[in-house]
């Protein structure tokens, strides 16, 4: 095998980043320590480069690492196969039943999200947020994902209970952020963590109906992350969702989706 041959790049991706996060380190540090443009290393861990041999190499290096590490095999690969790999620790975590995989995997035929991804690719195995989040541009992407972290942090206090398995969810989706957060953001989330948020500049933050139903698939997926669905919780979405001006029809739809899954009323 040369030494710029690709390699399959799923698994490898997932061992690399696991490996960067063992070593404790930041994309930016590793971008500046192997002086690569700043990006490089998110367009590999994204799949959006393809990775070499030699590329590879160097952050094996770095990370404190050697081949044999590379290809050790996933624990739950066939779990992250079915999901998509950004869900791997919630299934690794306990927090996933079968119950809330389908329903992960029912985003995919929401008919709005559909529409804007396209039946090719919501056929591969990339996590939908991904898919959608390429369509943005860079500032868009931030501004949206800082938005949704922002709501899921409200979403976590809506019944005045910080529950353990949604704690471990929401680090979890934080862990996945595209970018590295600077501090006046942290500070922006600490303060949705702390008192009931509703944003503001929809334009700016939703460019498109379909990141208002992902938002909305994935309050209902963080709410049910303990197994319950209360009706703090329900009110606080439905609070968001008239906040973002979702409409109501798209509203219902969810709603019945998420509780033909979960197979319960707001508790």
């Amino acid at each position: 095998m040369g030494i710029n041959e690709q390699f399959p790049e799923l698994h490898v991706l997932e061992r690399l980043i696991h490996l960067r996060k063992e070593a404790g380190l930041t994309q930016k540090l590793v971008e500046q320590k192997l002086d690569w443009r700043q990006g490089t290393l998110y367009d590999y861990e994204k799949a959006r480069l393809k990775i070499s041999l030699e590329a590879a190499w160097y952050l094996l290096q770095l990370y404190g690492a050697d081949w044999k590490d590379l290809f050790e095999p996933m624990e739950v690969a066939s779990t992250v196969e079915a999901i998509g790999p950004w869900m791997a620790p919630m299934v690794q975590l306990g927090l996933v039943s079968q119950s809330m995989q389908d329903m992960i995997q029912s985003i995919r035929h929401d008919p709005i999200i559909a529409a804007e991804i396209g039946l090719d690719e919501l056929g591969s195995s990339t996590p939908v947020l991904q898919l959608l989040l390429n369509r943005l541009t860079e500032t868009q992407r931030r501004d949206y994902f800082l938005e949704l972290c922002r709501y899921v942090n409200s979403l976590m206090t809506a019944d005045h209970k910080i529950r353990a398995e949604e704690k471990k969810a929401r680090d979890i989706l934080l862990a996945y952020a595209p970018f590295e957060f600077d501090e006046r953001e942290k500070a922006s989330l600490l303060r949705a963590f702390e008192s009931r948020y509703l944003g503001k500049g929809l334009e700016r933050k939703f460019p498109k109906d379909a990141l208002k139903h992902l938002l909305l698939w994935i309050l209902y997926i963080m709410a049910l992350s303990d197994g319950e669905l209360n009706h703090h919780e329900q009110a606080y979405i439905e609070a968001v969702a008239e906040n973002i001006e979702l409409k109501k029809s798209s509203l219902h739809f969810i709603q019945k989706q998420v509780l033909s899954f979960h197979g319960k009323e707001p508790t």
